[in-house]
């Protein structure tokens, strides 16, 4: 009976976290799950539909070829593997600021809270979207600056957030201690206001993750990501927009994928709050 509690709430957490780990593990490992080279163009082969046998060469394609005769299958797990490494760098980078300004925002108070939370409110002005194009713009396309762009829209749900649950550990008994005893707020911060914010944190971490994924793909698919030569997700689908009417799997097949995705992780955020409140 007690096995089959443990189950039922937990179930979000036990398929979040079998899905996510197939999927980083058949895109980090693209290279030795991907069928054929996703560069490798074949003008014998063009817009085979998916389970077609190819002409050029022996083999059939799972999900069908591009307008170029280039595998739509391994061209997904190679722009798998692109997409979700620039969105865990991404949140890594935008979580660590994020939760430092919200730490110290909340701790401190006053001006240093006032400040810094209207930077965050001018920041959220601005749909992130829009701060996105822009900052490509004038900094430029390329992985590393994608990934700066990705990290500046995304600290601002960190800190507000943080900030939020600092503002009432402040004030728990053990803080209050730790400053009658002398403790430096620095070291206040490190070690009893933290260890308290993780699971907020993660799970905010998880969130933004989606998110990033989503807008990563969304400006590959305006043409301000990486190089259009390099497969990404939102890349593939502009690639196939031309041809949805005649090869539907082009665009349909990259979307649902980042459609499952996302609903992935949102699932895994969820089984994270269910156990932070819990």
């Amino acid at each position: 009976m007690k096995k089959k509690l443990v189950l039922r709430g937990n179930w979000k957490g036990i398929i979040s976290i079998g899905l996510l780990g197939i999927i980083f593990a058949v895109t980090i490992f693209a290279p030795w799950f991907a069928p054929f080279d996703p560069y490798q163009q074949s003008l014998q082969d063009i817009l085979i539909p998916p389970l077609s046998h190819y002409t050029s060469h022996p083999g059939i394609s799972v999900l069908g070829t591009d307008q170029l005769g280039r595998d739509v299958l391994s061209r997904l797990l190679y722009g798998g593997q692109l997409s979700l490494w620039m969105s865990i760098v991404s949140v890594l980078f935008a979580g660590i600021t994020g939760s430092a300004i919200g730490i110290i925002a909340g701790y401190f108070g006053g001006k240093v809270d006032a400040v810094m939370m209207r930077l965050a409110d001018i920041q959220l002005s601005i749909p992130s979207m829009l701060l996105a194009i822009v900052m490509v713009a004038v900094l430029g396309s390329g992985l590393t600056n994608i990934v700066i762009v990705l990290s500046i829209t995304g600290w601002v749900t960190f800190a507000r957030v943080v900030r939020s649950q600092v503002l009432s550990l402040k004030e728990m008994e053990f803080v209050e201690a730790a400053k009658a005893m002398g403790v430096p707020s620095l070291i206040i911060m490190w070690r009893h206001i933290l260890p308290n914010t993780w699971f907020t944190i993660l799970t905010q971490a998880s969130l933004q993750m989606s998110r990033m994924i989503l807008l990563a793909a969304s400006l590959s698919f305006l043409g301000l990501g990486v190089d259009v030569s390099t497969p990404t997700w939102g890349g593939m689908i502009n690639d196939g927009k031309n041809y949805i009417s005649s090869a539907w799997w082009l665009s349909t097949i990259p979307g649902l994928v980042i459609a499952f995705v996302i609903l992935t992780i949102n699932l895994f955020s969820d089984w994270l709050r269910e156990k932070s409140e819990g």
